[in-house]
């Protein structure tokens, strides 16, 4: 499964409901367990207006709208939260992960096509502490 994310890309439910940005790629480093809810590989996603982290696995990443102004997901707003997504992963505070940091992206929902009734909120850039590259002072906020 390939994705092309960026950092910053503005992160939608299935129900166009805007979730965060994406930050961060995180692999397990031991065997998947999709039928325990293992999953492979999981999405940092950041939500800077109510200060959530989101770990959503890639298998819910949907593919066939991968058209690069933003990830879709197939999980529902109400399938992210019965499945307690903020919840960092086990292995991830275990410290036994290999960590993807994602290619700088566009910051600025802009691009986002209007679809469905998304959420009515301001996307904002992440911190420099959050960013690729914190030195690069050339991204003003």
């Amino acid at each position: 499964m390939t994705h092309n994310l960026k950092q910053n890309l503005p992160v939608l439910t299935a129900d166009e409901y805007r979730l965060g940005q994406a930050h961060t790629l995180y692999h397990r480093q031991e065997p998947a367990e999709p039928e325990h809810t293992l999953f492979a590989s999981y999405l940092m996603v950041v939500n800077m207006t109510i200060g959530d982290d989101y770990y959503v696995p890639t298998a819910y990443i949907d593919e066939a709208r991968a058209e690069g102004t933003a990830v879709h997901l197939t999980l529902t707003r109400d399938d992210i939260q019965n499945k307690t997504l903020t919840r960092t992963p086990q292995f991830i505070v275990d410290d036994r992960y290999n960590e993807e940091k994602l290619a700088p992206g566009e910051s600025s929902a802009a691009a986002v096509p209007q679809q469905g009734k998304p959420i009515d909120d301001n996307v904002v850039p992440l911190p420099p502490n959050l960013q690729t590259n914190p030195e690069d002072k050339s991204n003003p906020l």
